[in-house]
């Protein structure tokens, strides 16, 4: 009789270490996938239903200066911005070029305060999920349906600014829209 009774509750430890062993297994493996699919969903549903305007790029002497908007009527939030400028014959290539170099860049709000900084220390993804920007840096956040002013040194008539449009969920960045903008011709 005591056998029988060591032996059922040999049965009931084993039994729950199994449970636990796969209660961590889900949290490690399976709701940070849950999380990040979630996170996918909503910036890829933000980016489908936004519009970035962005208007020429202003320069004088060392720097430049242009007024961007993301527009959504349908939401009233905060996203943030990253802006680098980099030489005009990588106009082509805009959808694909990260920033090489920490970006010298400032976003002025509407009523001319300076936009509050945000450190990002973990990956951009874009909206398909995959990585395209892996180092630390420092963006602003900005207002939807609201422009704003940014201002960027180290630039000439011959540069272009890359505008990224970043949204925050669930622990992740996404770049959810991107643009640019040059000197206009004449």
């Amino acid at each position: 009789m005591p056998s029988s009774v060591i032996e059922e509750f040999m049965i009931i430890i084993a039994v729950v270490l199994i449970g636990l062993v796969l209660f961590g297994l889900t949290m490690t493996y399976f709701l940070p996938h849950e999380l990040f699919s979630i996170a996918q969903q909503q910036a890829s549903s933000l980016s489908s239903t936004s519009t970035l305007s962005v208007g020429p790029l202003l320069v004088s002497k060392n720097s430049g200066s242009a007024v961007i908007e993301l527009y959504n009527p349908s939401v009233s939030l905060n996203v943030s911005i990253l802006v680098f400028a980099v030489p005009s014959y990588l106009e082509q290539d805009v959808g694909i070029i990260s920033p090489t170099s920490t970006p010298l860049f400032s976003v002025y709000l509407p009523n001319g305060q300076l936009a509050k900084t945000v450190n990002i220390n973990s990956p951009i993804y874009d909206i398909g999920g995959r990585i395209i920007y892996d180092t630390p840096i420092t963006i602003y956040t900005i207002p939807v349906n609201e422009p704003v002013t940014v201002t960027v040194n180290n630039v000439n008539s011959n540069s272009i600014l890359i505008i990224w449009i970043l949204y925050y969920s669930n622990g992740y960045w996404f770049r959810i829209d991107y643009g640019f903008t040059g000197v206009p011709s004449s």
